[in-house]
C-alpha cells in the first residue's frame, strides 16, 4: 500500500484541509513519537487513508487533537494522548513496510532490502508489540502472508481472473483484517464486516494495480509479475486484451470500494472525497479514463502570478498576520513576508504569525523553500542567454526568475 490513496488538495474546503493534514502530519508526528524520527521516512499514504477513515468512522473532530498535532512545526511530537486511529495506522505502516521488504527482499534477491529490514528491525519489533497490546492477530497474519511465495510458484486458476484472485488473496486478507480490527478499536465493532470488505477489494486493488504498474520492469529484472502469470504473456508490454481485462478488474474493485465506503456512518462530502480521490489516482496511474463517480469539485490550473502580485499578496498576507502584535510587529512582518512570497502555496492556510513560524521546521515546507531556491538560478541562465547582454535585459530575466521560483515551491502533499 504505497501511494493509491495521495490526495490532492485542490477543490478541498479549508475544513476538509485539515482534516486531511490532521490525519497526515498526525500519522507521520505519531510514528516518530512512538518509533522514532528515522522511521517517518516509511510513511506511505495509503495507511494514512487507514487513519483518515478510522478518525472519520469513530465520529472524532480532529480539530480537539492535541497541540502538537495542531502545529505545522514537524519537529512538535506528541508525548501523551494519541489518537487510536493515528497510533494503530502509524503501527500498521511500520509491519506493512517490513512485510513489504520481506517480499521484495525474496523476489529481487537484493541485499538493499535485507540491509533495510536490518536497520529497521527495532522498530518493526515494537510495532508488533503494540498490534498486539490490541489483540491484533500477528501470527496469523504473519501465516497469511507467508503463503505468497508458494502461490507463485503454483500458480492455480481456471482463468486470468482466478488467478489474480488467487494471487492477490495474501494482500487483500491481510488488509481486510487491518480495516476490520480498526473499526473495532475505535468502537465501530458494529461496521467491523463492511471495513473488512473495504479492506479486502482495497488490498487486492494495490495488489492488482502494482502488478500493472510494475509489470515493464519486472519483465526485464526476470521477475515474477501476477499479470504475466494470469494472462501467460511473453512480450515486454500487456497485450491489449490482458490490459482491458486487467482494467475491468480495476474498476469492479473501485466500485467496491465505493459501495463499501457508502454504507459507513461517516459524513457524505467525506465519502465523496475518498471514492473521488481513488477515481482519480487510478486514472492517473492506469492512463486510462475509467467511469468514475462525479467528484465534488474540479480542480483547475491557475494562471500565473506576476512577481508584482506575489509581493501584494505576500505583504498582504503578513499585514494580517501580524496586525496587533505590538513592538515584535516589524521582525515578525519581514518573516511572514518572506515566507509567503517564497513559499505562498505552503502559507497559504497559517492562520497566524506562530503557524508561519512553525511552517519553517516543517519538512515539506522546506522542500518547497529549496525547490525555489534551486530554480532561481536555472532560470535566470536557460532563458535568452543573448539577453544577459544589455543591462534591461538582466533586469527582465531577475524578474522573470523570481516569479517564477516562487512559483515551483508547490503545495505539500
Amino acid at each position: 500500500m504505497f501511494g493509491l490513496m495521495r490526495a490532492k488538495k485542490c477543490g478541498m474546503s479549508a475544513a476538509e484541509k485539515d482534516f486531511r493534514r490532521l490525519n497526515y502530519c498526525g500519522t507521520c508526528k505519531t510514528i516518530g513519537a512512538v518509533y522514532g524520527q528515522k522511521s517517518r521516512f516509511l510513511l506511505n499514504h495509503d495507511t494514512v487513508f487507514l487513519a483518515e477513515i478510522l478518525t472519520a468512522l469513530s465520529g472524532a473532530n480532529a480539530s480537539d487533537w492535541g497541540k502538537s498535532y495542531q502545529s505545522y512545526n514537524c519537529l512538535s511530537l506528541p508525548k501523551t494522548e494519541m489518537p487510536v486511529s493515528l497510533q494503530f495506522a502509524a503501527a500498521a505502516n511500520l509491519f506493512l513496510t517490513e512485510a513489504k521488504l520481506a517480499d521484495h527482499a525474496a523476489d529481487e534477491k537484493k541485499r538493499r532490502y535485507e540491509f533495510a529490514r536490518k536497520s529497521f528491525s527495532g522498530e518493526f519489533e515494537r510495532a508488533e508489540n503494540w498490534l498486539q497490546t490490541w489483540h491484533f492477530p500477528v501470527e496469523k497474519v504473519k501465516t497469511i502472508l507467508q503463503t505468497q511465495t508458494a502461490r507463485e510458484e503454483n500458480v492455480g486458476g481456471a482463468s486470468a481472473a482466478e488467478i489474480l484472485e488467487n494471487l492477490a488473496a495474501p494482500t487483500a486478507e491481510t488488509t481486510a483484517i487491518f480495516f476490520e480490527k480498526g473499526a473495532k478499536l475505535v468502537g465501530k465493532s458494529e461496521f467491523s464486516n463492511t471495513m473488512s470488505e473495504l479492506g479486502a477489494a482495497f488490498g487486492k486493488l494495490v495488489y492488482v494495480l502494482d502488478a500493472f504498474e510494475d509489470y515493464a520492469k519486472d519483465f526485464s529484472g526476470n521477475q515474477f509479475n501476477a499479470i504475466r502469470a494470469a494472462f501467460q504473456l511473453t512480450e515486454n508490454q500487456i497485450s491489449a486484451a490482458a490490459k482491458r481485462q486487467t482494467i475491468a478488474i480495476l474498476r469492479a474493485l473501485e466500485n467496491e470500494i465505493g459501495d463499501a465506503i457508502r454504507r459507513l456512518p461517516i459524513v457524505e462530502n467525506q465519502k465523496t472525497l475518498f471514492i473521488a480521490r481513488l477515481a482519480d489516482n487510478l486514472e492517473r496511474k492506469t492512463k486510462t479514463n475509467l467511469p468514475i463517480a462525479p467528484a465534488k469539485k474540479v480542480c483547475v490550473a491557475k494562471s500565473r502570478k506576476t512577481f508584482a502580485e506575489k509581493w501584494r499578496d505576500a505583504r498582504e498576507k503578513a499585514g494580517n498576520l501580524t496586525r496587533g502584535l505590538s513592538w515584535q510587529m516589524p521582525i515578525a512582518f519581514a518573516f511572514v513576508f518572506a515566507l509567503a512570497l517564497v513559499a505562498p502555496a505552503q502559507t497559504k492556510d497559517a492562520k497566524s504569525a506562530r503557524e508561519c513560524f512553525d511552517l519553517s521546521f516543517n519538512l515539506m515546507f522546506l522542500g518547497a523553500i529549496f525547490g525555489a531556491v534551486l530554480t532561481f538560478p536555472r532560470k535566470i541562465w536557460m532563458e535568452n542567454p543573448e539577453d544577459l547582454l544589455t543591462k534591461e535585459g538582466r533586469k527582465k530575466k531577475l524578474a522573470r526568475a523570481a516569479t517564477d521560483g516562487a512559483n515551483d515551491g508547490g503545495a505539500a502533499d
